[in-house]
């Protein structure tokens, strides 16, 4: 995983091609933390390479890669900060000729099966998964891309610029069109920075403006240089399809046939997630969803530790250290004290870019958890996100099936898996990349998205008439029946508890904000006053007054101030 930034001048006025140099080279150091190994940065004639932003350096085995010229008036600006997981090549990255460019976000897990078929038309440069997917776009063929990714495409022979999303908003990218600039970033600081820098925002009008902007989950924005047209194609891929020529609902397969299929897709869907790699980590609390996960995981990787964080007592820390006992696989844990979490609570902040208590204290033991894994240098980690909107973990399912019947819960399961973006991605996103560590979401996986909005909602939840064994039976059933085949029975069977409640992280905010003298009905009034304050005091430095003028010659550590 990386970030990726981006610029587009709308005028061919000097001035404001190294104003846009300028921002261009700013918003890719605010994103710096989710790309320690590279940075690369297109500016104009030249590309240029380098490891940290006090040494510009040009990548003298790229020498060659940045002689292309533009060719509109238009001033298109690429940044990149690299974690490197797949392959050694930097980016941005061009096609075989030069006049394709990509920088990208993410993964492609069928990489090495589209290398195959690519390499026939195509000449490739380099052994990583963001090439495959240059090629795969000149040959029209980005359906067939599996995985989670946000990247950026400049086409300088159609004179355009791309913007493209994964299926289910795995990895985010933002956006906003000014007057004179269009502009786009993985995470909304950077556009924060834009709009207090072009537009003279104060970072409380930047944090609340609605000029930034989602590109959706499944979308593709593709912006015409010419004419600086904008235009959005939604939905490119359908969500539910045919699975393996068949749907469930309408075929009606039995319990036990949908069971297999899913531990079949699940087990296939972690497999692609640990391949190739040396070691993972997995964001654990000893709940079905993430025991699972980790499980299948040590059957395709030597090297698996559990994380695990919480207060002293919490009920997630104990069953995370039964669990990992009983499946003999290694665990880390983090028990906090009240100053931790004040500690946290401003890093996860800065993080996320939110106030909200709920995302605050599901945010903490993520943000933990992957500063763990950072430690053991471990890149990437998985976690049981999105089960719980596929399967019917919430307890509010049940409310909605006796009141809403069966089309009522299935609907709201759809809706609420193809928002999970909006509410947790973004934050367990955020909170990972903040310590250079990137997630992977098993249960999202497009073709366990499939099976599981497919198959029958009574094979999730059931009445209590309906119940067969225990209460847990009533939420994610069918998930527990798979995990029965991997994991102790107590796991499987242990209920759903939200993971700010079995950590006890939001509890312990309130404490927080108890001893800064803020009761908890005031809580909104201790985070603006306390913790917003401090998220501001991160990003005024990189503010700039406009009439400063850059010149990539004349980089110093003065020019910019360096976190």
């Amino acid at each position: 995983m990386c970030s990726i930034t981006g610029v587009i001048s709308k005028d061919d006025d000097p001035s404001s091609s190294r104003s846009t140099d300028r921002l261009l080279l700013t918003m890719t150091k605010i994103l710096k933390h989710r790309g320690q190994d590279m940075s690369g940065i297109m500016l104009d004639d030249d590309v240029i390479y380098f490891k940290n932003f006090n040494e510009l350096e040009y990548e003298n085995k790229n020498k060659n890669m940045g002689n292309s010229k533009f060719n509109s008036n238009h001033r298109v600006s690429l940044g990149h900060n690299r974690l490197a997981i797949v392959g050694e090549a930097v980016q941005p990255l061009p096609n075989c000729d030069e006049t394709i460019w990509i920088v990208c976000n993410g993964e492609v897990y069928n990489y090495v099966e589209l290398n195959d078929d690519l390499c026939e038309k195509h000449c490739f440069k380099t052994d990583t998964d963001t090439e495959v997917i240059l090629h795969a776009y000149e040959d029209h063929i980005e359906d067939r891309l599996d995985g989670d990714f946000a990247y950026a495409i400049y086409d300088k022979e159609k004179n355009i610029v791309v913007l493209r999303r994964d299926l289910m908003g795995v990895k985010p990218l933002y956006y906003t069109d000014l007057e004179n600039h269009f502009i786009f970033a993985s995470e909304k600081k950077a556009l924060y920075y834009i709009l207090m820098e072009l537009e003279n925002y104060t970072y409380e009008e930047a944090f609340n403006s609605e000029l930034i902007k989602r590109l959706n989950p499944n979308s593709e924005l593709i912006y015409h240089l010419d004419n600086n047209e904008i235009i959005i194609q939604e939905n490119l891929e359908e969500i539910i399809t045919e699975y393996y020529n068949y749907n469930f609902n309408t075929v009606n397969y039995d319990y036990n046939y949908c069971r297999n299929e899913l531990n079949n897709v699940i087990t296939e869907s972690v497999s692609k997630r640990v391949r190739g790699l040396e070691k993972v980590g997995i964001i654990y609390s000893g709940g079905v969803d993430s025991t699972l996960i980790a499980k299948l995981a040590s059957e395709n990787c030597n090297n698996v530790i559990l994380y695990t964080v919480g207060v002293e007592g919490s009920e997630d820390v104990y069953y995370a250290e039964k669990a990992a006992k009983d499946l003999n696989l290694k665990l880390r844990k983090k028990t906090l004290t009240e100053n931790d979490f004040e500690k946290y609570l401003l890093n996860v902040a800065n993080a996320i870019d939110e106030l909200n208590v709920m995302k605050l204290g599901v945010g903490i033991p993520i943000y933990a958890a992957s500063e763990m894994a950072k430690e053991d240098g471990i890149k990437v980690v998985l976690s049981g996100q999105g089960a719980d909107e596929l399967f019917a973990g919430y307890n509010r399912y049940k409310r909605t099936l006796t009141e809403k019947g069966k089309e009522g819960l299935e609907k709201e399961l759809y809706d609420d898996s193809m928002n999970i973006y909006k509410v947790n991605l973004e934050r367990d996103d955020h909170c990972t990349m903040a310590n250079g560590v990137e997630l992977r979401v098993p249960f999202l996986d497009k073709n366990v998205v499939n099976v599981a909005l497919s198959m029958p909602v009574e094979y999730k939840i059931t009445k209590d008439e309906d119940a067969e064994n225990s209460k847990n039976e009533h939420w994610k059933r069918i998930l527990r029946d798979v995990a029965r085949k991997h994991v102790p029975e107590y796991i499987a069977d242990r209920p759903k508890k939200a993971a700010q409640y079995g950590s006890g992280s939001e509890k312990t905010i309130y404490k927080v904000a108890r001893n800064h003298g803020y009761s908890k009905k005031n809580i909104e009034n201790f985070l603006k006053d306390y913790v917003f304050k401090k998220m501001e005091a991160n990003l005024l430095p990189y503010v700039i007054p406009n009439n400063k003028k850059f010149d990539k010659s004349e980089i110093t550590i003065n020019e910019i101030k360096y976190a």
